[in-house]
């Protein structure tokens, strides 16, 4: 039996039986698991500079 979550009270485990399982997720009322760490930062974007090439 699966032990899960629901969005109604994510405090409290409920055990279900498979039907359950997938009525509660086609129903989207599954709580997800907190990650198990956030995702990384994107990269800053550098822009190369142009270098001039006038001479005084």
């Amino acid at each position: 039996m699966p032990t899960v979550r629901t969005t109604i009270q994510p405090h409290v485990t409920l055990e279900v039986d498979d039907a359950e399982y997938l009525d509660l997720q086609r129903q989207g009322l599954l709580a997800e698991d907190a990650p198990a760490a956030p995702p990384a930062a994107a990269p800053a974007k550098t822009t190369p500079v142009a270098k001039s090439s006038k001479e005084s």
